[in-house]
């Protein structure tokens, strides 16, 4: 399963600076902010050596955030925020290479095409389909009822994204951007709706209800469902929220949110002792101490493999700190 945000507390953000600032679902913005507050393009941003990925760099992993850059990319307008990005939805291309994510409409590598897998846009069971932050499937990767890019049911919060530095409300409003609806439910971490006055809102209860309701408690049902705010309500609002970010942070501060490889989630890892992931979680140059050449016994002391002894055939060197043949 990918990571809830609301169910793990994020590592580490390769590009947070970036990634704060986003105005739109594209990764790599393009965007000048004029004198007058509007924008422009600056397909200068866009040069293949100006585009650093957020996340891992790997074409495979489950994370949008974490695939390569787009080459030869066009700086285009993301219709929804007037922002500017490099590749995404409508850019020119002759080939999937120049897209932020998603398809080209092309696929001879030569006659010229579109970016594809914007909002409303169907995606065929699969996030590949998808521009910029933009997924197509839940957070489990099963398929939504929407089937579309960014739409209702679809994973949100893609861990490259936001800051457990920030608000629980500034990092919902960055990941509300990769929703066509406008809302990410920050619980499960799906596209969603906001509801009404009187409706169930114990799916989302920080963010759910409507503007000017909040998420009411019964106190005798224990049902939740969205009130007029008053101020009692926004006192239990606020403590609600108070409980809600303790449970996010669910990694001890001794341990690190480390990514499981090959799925959709993290594990709460201690780095100065596990001998899987020394020193760092994996994907951030953490060291397996087991696969060290000729160890036949070895730990992981203070984020530092420590080699007690050597396979037959090898012999501990201790100027080099290794087992050598």
């Amino acid at each position: 399963m990918r990571t809830v945000f609301a169910a793990a507390s994020i590592a580490s953000f390769a590009s947070l600076a970036a990634a704060q600032s986003i105005q739109g679902f594209g990764r790599f913005p393009c965007t000048i902010v004029n004198g007058d507050g509007t924008f422009s393009p600056d397909q200068t941003q866009c040069a293949d050596a100006n585009l650093i990925v957020p996340g891992t760099n790997d074409p495979t992993s489950v994370y949008q955030g974490d695939h390569p850059a787009p080459t030869g990319s066009q700086c285009v307008i993301e219709a929804a925020t007037g922002a500017y990005f490099c590749g995404i939805v409508g850019a020119a291309c002759t080939s999937d290479a120049n897209c932020d994510n998603g398809v080209c409409s092309s696929q001879d590598g030569v006659t010229p095409g579109t970016c594809q897998g914007g909002f409303s846009q169907a995606c065929a069971n699969s996030d590949s389909n998808c521009s910029g932050y933009l997924y197509c499937t839940d957070p489990l990767g099963q398929p939504t009822t929407s089937d579309t890019c960014g739409g209702i049911g679809a994973y949100c919060q893609d861990y490259t994204v936001g800051s457990n530095t920030n608000t629980d409300a500034q990092n919902e409003a960055l990941f509300n951007q990769f929703c066509e609806s406008g809302y990410c439910a920050y619980l499960p971490g799906t596209c969603a709706v906001h509801v009404g006055l009187g409706q169930d809102c114990s799916f989302d209860p920080e963010f759910a209800c409507d503007t000017g309701l909040t998420c009411t408690t019964d106190a005798t049902s224990g049902a939740q469902t969205c009130t007029i705010a008053t101020g009692s309500a926004r006192a239990r609002t606020r403590a609600r929220r108070s409980d809600l970010k303790a449970r996010r942070n669910l990694c001890p501060a001794s341990h690190s949110a480390c990514a499981i490889p090959g799925a959709k989630g993290f594990e709460c890892i201690d780095t100065s002792s596990n001998i899987e992931q020394c020193g760092a979680c994996a994907s951030e140059g953490g060291v397996d101490c087991t696969q060290i050449e000729g160890v036949a016994a070895v730990g992981c002391v203070a984020g530092v493999c420590e080699i007690w002894s050597c396979e037959d055939g090898f012999t501990y060197d201790a100027a080099k700190g290794a087992c050598v043949a």
